[in-house]
């Protein structure tokens, strides 16, 4: 069912989030999105540590002001809601004498919650990567000429092609894939990499997540493209799991991760073998440079998209 909203998004400080999201949750708001710049810096700083994607709408924290935002209902309940929150808000301003909880200030938006499928389906249309691939969901009809058809339909999976790190890769893959070759795709997400191997002639293809809604996406993404047999799909950790050795390993996940995963991805590539290293947003370029000597491992091509990198090593 369709309804309206009014988005609320105050302005604070980092130091001001505790006290006025306590503020809040006494005054019935328990919940909000937090947009803080200070996440940002945490990121930088690699005080992330989980093996997953992180958020891309970090880099847009970058200097960002300090916002929490609510949504409450666009009628007269909400209205109610708004004047209390606007009252709360000025209190807090008036007893802020050190000035930590910043300008105080809010503004409102009117918000349509349209159905998300839907929505997905009107903004998901095809659209070609690199010089090979063309990718497209399954509702939609494509002719792809001479591009490879690589059909994905998104879900709760991470991998759309959409995203510059996916881009990123796939463009790598076109460039390092050779007939025949092995591939393993660690934190495989949609299966999006592992399928556009096995599509530039890949004789096999692994790839492996630690999310069973992530691997279950990819084995429904390769059905897809009627490759569900030429490659498998497997909920792991890759640092227990994984013993066989690759002529090509692709790892789009983060910096960090990829700086406590190298001693095992190192041992994953066959000699010879390739590492594609996606996920690094441009200020962490040197921390992984750093260290490819250890491994001896030695770059052979860097890749960039709107702040965010995909370094290719052997």
């Amino acid at each position: 069912m369709n309804e309206n909203w009014k988005q609320v998004d105050i302005y604070t400080t980092s130091e001001g989030l505790e006290i006025v999201c306590s503020e809040l949750s006494d005054i019935g708001h328990p919940s909000a999105v937090i947009s803080d710049a200070a996440d940002f810096e945490r990121f930088l700083k690699g005080e992330y540590s989980a093996w997953d994607y992180y958020d891309k709408s970090l880099l847009n924290l970058r200097g960002a002001e300090t916002t929490i935002t609510l949504y409450i209902a666009n009628d007269e309940t909400g209205d109610r809601n708004l004047k209390i929150i606007k009252e709360t808000l000025k209190r807090l301003k008036k007893f802020d004498t050190a000035e930590i909880l910043g300008r105080l200030e809010y503004t409102v938006t009117d918000v349509y919650n349209e159905n998300r499928e839907e929505k997905w389906k009107d903004h998901f249309k095809p659209f070609s990567v690199g010089e090979r691939f063309v990718i497209y969901p399954p509702w939609e009809e494509c002719d792809p000429g001479d591009r490879l058809a690589l059909i994905i339909n998104p879900g709760q999976a991470f991998g759309t092609g959409l995203d510059e790190t996916t881009r990123l890769c796939l463009e790598a893959l076109e460039h390092n894939v050779t007939e025949g070759c092995s591939v393993l795709d660690i934190g495989c997400g949609s299966g999006i990499l592992s399928i556009g191997a096995m599509l530039l002639g890949a004789g096999s293809a692994t790839g492996i997540d630690i999310d069973q809604v992530a691997v279950k996406s990819a084995v429904e993404n390769a059905s897809l493209n009627l490759i569900s047999d030429r490659l498998e799909f497997i909920c792991c950790n890759i640092t227990n799991d994984i013993t066989a050795v690759y002529d090509i390993v692709c790892a789009n996940i983060s910096a960090d991760t990829i700086i406590n995963l190298m001693p095992v991805l190192q041992k994953t590539i066959k000699p010879g073998g390739t590492l594609i290293l996606s996920g690094i947003i441009e200020d962490r370029e040197q921390d992984i440079l750093s260290i490819l000597p250890e491994y001896n491992l030695i770059l052979l091509e860097r890749r960039n998209e709107n702040g965010w990198l995909c370094i290719i090593v052997s």
